[in-house]
């Protein structure tokens, strides 16, 4: 048990630094060289942040990598990115697995269900995104009733931030 206690948090930040490394590397691939230093300084804060440990460079990091995947989109000149729901759970986990190791760096262990969770949350997103992917795709009539419906989903995201906001 003491093994895996001093062996964990060196596997989170491995598995943490190893996703945000591939989240940079991909959207490069075929792309111009200022964005491959974008991602570099972004990999780079978010090592950094880890080894510190500075939680502070976390979110600066993650941020650096969703700018550069919205560049190379532009870039790219992409209209629909069919691997924007894998790359968004991938993105999610990143940012998580950051955060779990710098827990596990100060002692904390996350607990197996937690870690669990997430990975649920992680593919759950993906696979919910992808069909609404899928569903955008679907030639609709618009009109009224499709403005309207439009409408009522605005409300409900709205509203469901309003409630997660007063938590």
């Amino acid at each position: 048990m003491t093994r895996i206690r001093a062996a964990a948090p060196g596997a989170l930040m491995a598995a943490a630094v190893g996703l945000a490394a591939a989240l940079a590397v991909l959207p490069v691939l075929g792309t111009a060289p200022p964005l491959g230093a974008l991602a570099a300084v972004a990999v780079a804060l978010y090592v950094a942040g880890l080894a510190l440990p500075w939680a502070g460079a976390l979110p600066w990091a993650l941020g650096l990598l969703a700018v550069e995947y919205l560049v190379s989109l532009e870039v790219r000149r992409a209209p629909l990115d069919a691997a924007a729901p894998a790359y968004a759970g991938a993105f999610f986990l990143c940012a998580e697995l950051g955060w779990l190791g710098l827990e596990a760096r100060r002692g904390r262990l996350p607990w197996a269900r937690r870690v669990v969770i997430i990975a649920g949350l992680a593919l759950g997103g993906s696979t919910l995104a992808a069909l609404l992917l899928l569903l955008a795709a679907v030639p609709v009539a618009g009109g009224p009733p499709m403005t309207a419906l439009g409408v009522v989903a605005t409300i409900a995201v709205a509203a469901c931030l309003a409630w997660l906001g007063r938590r």
